[in-house]
């Protein structure tokens, strides 16, 4: 099979997600993509995120009825920081009979330079940067070595490319302007997005564990057993 690996803190999972990992999907044919959702991210404070547990269980009711989305626990089971080399690492030796392509945004490409192992990652393994319209990359103001910048392919929405070890993709995608970010901050000012921002099983969870109030703690205690 060709499976995308979409990594992300999903805090929450949000209609943006979903329609970048739909569109990436029929760009590189892929037979599913994997939601991983991370246990705490080496480049943010645990005092920043929700918990694990309930950013998995959003995931998890996201996607329940979806054939090709699928939650993936992997990094939380292991619950450490998360680091694509090892995720990636994971999958291609455990699973090396599908082919795999890690789906990012191009934020993360322009800070690709500062991620564990960055060489193998892109000399090694596939990657499909996702960017907005006006918000273009420039390939050459990558702070990485040109042997590796020659490996990242520019694709129309159009181009249908094989996935390939060390070949990587950057795309421009017409995705909606949505981020848990903004999602979290209409929360705590006591309003609630609307359904084309967050699905509304989602977002009734959200309402019932009272997620993203202000002052609200998100801490683990007493969430054993979800």
């Amino acid at each position: 099979m060709k499976i995308g690996i979409l990594g992300g803190t999903f805090d929450p999972i949000h209609r943006g997600h979903s329609y970048v990992a739909r569109a990436v999907s029929k760009i590189l044919s892929l037979d599913r993509v994997l939601f991983v959702v991370s246990y705490y991210p080496p480049h943010k404070e645990k005092r920043e995120i929700t918990s694990p547990f309930h950013r998995y269980a959003m995931t998890v009711l996201d996607l329940i009825n979806d054939k090709i989305l699928y939650p993936s626990r992997w990094e939380l089971d292991h619950k450490k920081l998360s680091f694509t080399i090892e995720t990636l690492q994971y999958f291609t030796s455990h699973h090396p009979e599908h082919e795999y392509c890690f789906i990012a945004g191009s934020d993360s490409l322009k800070e690709i330079h500062l991620w564990k192992d960055c060489g193998t990652l892109l000399g090694k393994h596939c990657f499909l940067f996702v960017q907005r319209p006006g918000t273009e990359v420039d390939l050459e103001e990558l702070k990485i070595p040109p042997s590796l910048r020659q490996n990242i392919q520019v694709l129309c929405e159009s181009g249908k490319p094989s996935i390939r070890p060390g070949q990587s993709f950057l795309i421009t995608l017409n995705a909606p302007p949505i981020s848990s970010t903004s999602i979290r901050k209409i929360i705590a000012s006591g309003r609630w997005p609307s359904s084309e921002m967050i699905s509304p099983s989602v977002l009734q969870y959200i309402k019932k564990h009272r997620l993203y109030e202000e002052n609200q703690d998100c801490s683990e205690e007493g969430l054993s057993g979800h």
